[in-house]
């Protein structure tokens, strides 16, 4: 889903293909970040003194849907360009067609710019997560299965993780190895959660009373799952443990997240939290999700219990800290601090005017990339906060 579809719909973001700039260029900050209140330790709205360094990288084509999907340590990029896949594919409906041959640009990110390492091309879909080893795809076989690949950072090549007579999807792999994702038999509807072990053993949710599961997110500390259930009109969040076997499969937990959804919304309140923006490190295992009723970013954890709004209108972010992240909207960016009260609201302040997808870089002077989109590609940024605190 492109940018203007993820502000309409509530999210949905993409890319166009096209060359890779190497050139570095710097330009003015338009950026600013607060102080702390001290009195409260929170960030204090009325303070934007300091600035933030930003300069741009380069720039890259994409699918005008896709959003690119990063390494997990934030120095490597996969991007989706080509045509843009269709609903049916994307919802790994029955009705889906094959996929057209689409090329992927393997990208780099130092402190002087970025590479283009590569170009691959394949009739795939981007996927939701990736390792330190390659970033994942999903592809369609003659016979209607569904597969899911991993294709390696440095060679480019594919390495079939699932390959068989299942409609397999929204794949997602963990630190360990853990790969969890979705699968339904080729004439049905209904989708399980699988999950498969490092060691090979392999784990099951049915399907069940025409709910159908979808997007799994394996939390950095390895022992949680979280993953969402559909049903008519309906959609709910669940979580469970992967110490054990019967802990996952008995033990799964779900949330009413509304019962007034649909296929899209539903599909978009992952889309932009992808790898490990979608559950990042610091603190308890948790999960960042867009609401589809409220029109915004929630974080929640099972060990707090609590979930925790970002500002309005948020939808995508990147967390810096525990507490503090790099929030998008259609105003433009914030640097949001979460609260620790139930029923409190975040502190948010104003960055820039411009709207970005933020999401961590790697480059330990520069942590945040952000990526823009102008004129049906993504300007790639680097960025950091002026901000001792």
């Amino acid at each position: 889903m492109n940018l203007k579809a993820l502000l309409t719909l509530v999210l949905p973001l993409v890319f166009n293909p096209g060359c890779v700039s190497r050139e570095v260029s710097r330009t003015p900050g338009s950026y600013f970040t607060p102080e702390r209140d001290r009195e409260s330790n929170r960030l204090d709205p009325l303070d934007v003194s300091a600035q933030i360094s930003w300069r741009m990288i380069g720039a890259v084509e994409y699918d005008d849907f896709s959003i690119p999907l990063s390494s997990p340590d934030g120095r490597f990029l996969a991007v989706r360009a080509g045509a843009p896949p269709a609903w049916p594919a994307i919802l790994a409906r029955p009705d889906a067609q094959r996929l057209p041959v689409v090329p992927f640009e393997i990208l780099r990110l130092d402190a002087a710019g970025v590479v283009s390492l590569q170009t691959i091309r394949g009739p795939w879909l981007l996927g939701r997560s990736a390792d330190e080893i390659g970033f994942l795809v999903e592809g369609y076989r003659p016979d209607g299965a569904r597969r899911i690949g991993r294709v390696d950072w440095g060679t480019g090549e594919v390495t079939w993780l699932i390959d068989d007579e299942f409609v397999n999807a929204f794949a997602t792999i963990g630190v360990d190895g853990t790969l969890a994702w979705c699968r339904r038999s080729v004439n049905a509807r209904g989708l399980d959660l699988m999950v498969r072990r490092p060691d090979g053993q392999t784990w099951t949710v049915k399907s069940q009373f025409d709910r159908s599961w979808l997007d799994p997110v394996i939390a950095p500390d390895g022992r949680t799952i979280f993953a969402l259930r559909k049903g008519d009109g309906t959609v709910e969040l669940a979580w469970s443990r992967l110490t054990e076997r019967s802990r996952f499969e008995e033990g799964m937990q779900t949330i009413p997240i509304s019962i007034r959804t649909n296929d899209r919304l539903v599909y978009s309140m992952l889309a932009p939290q992808t790898g490990i923006e979608a559950s990042p490190p610091g603190g308890p295992p948790r999960l960042i999700f867009l609401h589809p009723d409220l029109g915004r970013m929630i974080e929640w954890s099972p060990d707090r219990d609590l979930a925790r709004p970002f500002s309005e209108g948020a939808m995508a972010v990147s967390m810096l800290d525990t507490d503090r992240g790099i929030a998008m909207s259609k105003d433009g960016l914030f640097l949001t601090e979460l609260t620790s009260l139930a029923g409190d609201v975040p502190t948010s302040i104003l960055l820039s005017s411009d709207v970005a997808i933020p999401r961590r870089s790697g480059i330990k002077e520069d942590p945040i990339l952000l990526l823009r989109p102008e004129s049906g590609r993504y300007e790639l940024y680097l960025a950091h906060l002026n901000d001792p605190n």
